[in-house]
């Protein structure tokens, strides 16, 4: 296809038609919505999107809105975007937040999941779990001040809470921040940077030292080493 030509610098026109026939999931459509872009302009042609929250101007300098989208759903808005980018593509969208009385209604009959929902409460976690006995792997996406980060959840693999005993859904990205620092530490392999932003948001947000990461730590930074990840 024309549209793609430029991809097969990289990747064959067979593996091309096996990105647009991949089924997405984009569970959160904050960080969620540049992901969207990115993969339908790749090529990913299947997605659905859900997410209950509106647009706030607070969102503009990160999110992939503009000033006339504010009070509007951003799943909606969103959708409505991505089928201006790709007519031909099926751009579902659900208006609603993922909860514990509809988490099973939404997880089904997808390839990928990204799971970009808030941490305000363990349904991310739970999203993993459920997804990961339907043999989906979830990608989890984190923005570390101007740098990006990814962890990759396998069916039957470590689950993200698992980086510690006393993993607490409520600010698990500064979490995740500290234990990616910790990690690199570990391995001598500091970054430096990281640990700045995660002290500069423990500032921001009033917050004393973020959760210790123990009991695991050891087992999944020897389990992380092992494999390159």
């Amino acid at each position: 296809m024309e549209r793609y030509s430029r991809n097969y610098i990289y990747i064959s026109e067979s593996e091309q038609e096996k990105i647009r026939s991949t089924k997405i999931l984009i569970a959160g459509a904050g960080l969620g919505s540049v992901i969207a872009e990115c993969a339908l302009r790749m090529g990913f042609e299947s997605m659905t999107i859900i997410d209950g929250d509106k647009i706030e101007e607070s969102n503009l300098n990160r999110q992939n809105y503009t000033t006339s989208d504010i009070g509007k759903y951003k799943a909606e808005r969103l959708a409505k975007y991505l089928q201006k980018i790709n007519p031909n593509a099926q751009i579902l969208h659900y208006n609603a937040f993922i909860d514990d009385n509809n988490v099973n209604d939404y997880i089904d009959n997808y390839d990928i999941a990204i799971n970009a929902l808030d941490f305000k409460s363990d349904i991310p976690f739970k999203v993993d779990r459920l997804l990961g006995k339907r043999g989906i792997p979830v990608l989890h996406p984190y923005n570390f001040g101007w740098a990006g980060f990814v962890t990759v959840v396998k069916p039957g693999g470590y689950q993200i809470n698992e980086i510690s005993s006393k993993v607490k859904a409520e600010g698990f990205e500064l979490e995740m921040a500290e234990y990616v620092a910790q990690h690199a530490a570990f391995w001598n392999q500091p970054y430096l940077w990281l640990q700045d932003v995660v002290d500069e948001y423990k500032k921001a947000w009033g917050k004393d030292s973020a959760t210790a990461v123990v009991g695991c730590f050891m087992v999944c930074c020897g389990t992380m080493h092992k494999n390159n990840v």
